[in-house]
């Protein structure tokens, strides 16, 4: 994540497997009605039924809710065209997005360094080699 002047920037890929949430939740959604239609009602089993049925609910308003957010957040920002992984603006802010993590992370292991190294010489070990 990066913030940019009052902004917060998020790279987000949803080539997942080549398949969009929307499309997972179609799949699912189909796999739990198989598993429904073969249990019938022989079967025992009204809440496990019920809790799938909430799961892909909740999972479905989840993927509405994102699509609207997305949807609104394009119109007050003025974008016409969607970035793809094979766009150049994706290419370049994809580039930035991996060195701010690089440099996030080499900016933890320094602060671990440098506390240990403290730690060290409280202990007044650090000369000794050990």
């Amino acid at each position: 994540m990066q913030v940019i002047s009052g902004f917060e920037f998020r790279l987000v890929n949803y080539t997942d497997s080549g398949l969009r949430p929307r499309k997972k939740w179609t799949a699912a959604h189909t796999v739990a009605n198989t598993v429904y239609n073969m249990a019938g009602p022989t079967l025992n089993l009204p809440h496990a039924y019920r809790q799938v049925g909430m799961r892909l609910d909740s999972a479905f308003a989840k993927i509405q809710n994102a699509e609207e957010f997305v949807s609104t957040m394009e119109l007050e920002l003025g974008i016409q065209e969607q970035w793809t992984a094979a766009t150049q603006d994706y290419k370049d802010f994809y580039q930035e997005n991996v060195l701010t993590n690089y440099s996030k992370a080499l900016d933890e292991l320094e602060r671990l360094v440098v506390m240990h190294l403290f730690e060290l010489a409280k202990l007044s070990t650090s000369g000794t080699g050990r």
